[in-house]
């Protein structure tokens, strides 16, 4: 009984993560130039760190639902729209760089997700997952 409470307030806690993340990324795209605090790591590094999280919690929040290839295809459609959205913010500028880097991040993440997935799956071979990622007993 005690994994089934935990398997569920982890996979929520994921989801509010995950929508954490969305809210956060399209604020940070939108919210006009002076009002976003830039690192040291640059603008480039930013957006490819930015969206590595998110595809990655995405990842952990939908474990096989919808499919990893299109949960990287809807992440990379977003990223689109927010950078498409900067020409309308104040003081911003959508750059196909930026876009280039957060796709990049997208499918890092993904792919990384992915990976270690299947290490795991070969390292843990008695342990019987669901394609929901649940734990069978």
């Amino acid at each position: 009984m005690h994994r089934l409470l935990i398997g569920k307030t982890c996979s929520i806690g994921f989801s509010v993560a995950f929508t954490a993340c969305i809210a956060a990324l399209a604020a940070l795209a939108w919210l006009p130039a002076g009002a976003v605090t830039r690192t040291a790591l640059g603008g480039h590094a930013e957006h490819f760190v930015a969206w590595l999280g998110t595809a990655i919690v995405m990842g952990l929040a939908c474990p096989g639902r919808p499919r990893p290839a299109t949960q990287a295809v809807l992440l990379i459609v977003y990223a689109a729209v927010l950078e498409a959205g900067q020409l309308q913010a104040s003081g911003r500028h959508a750059s196909l760089h930026d876009f280039a880097f957060s796709a990049a991040g997208v499918a890092t993440g993904v792919l990384g997700l992915c990976l270690v997935r299947v290490r795991l799956a070969a390292a843990l071979p008695f342990v019987a997952r669901r394609r929901d990622g649940a734990v069978r007993s």
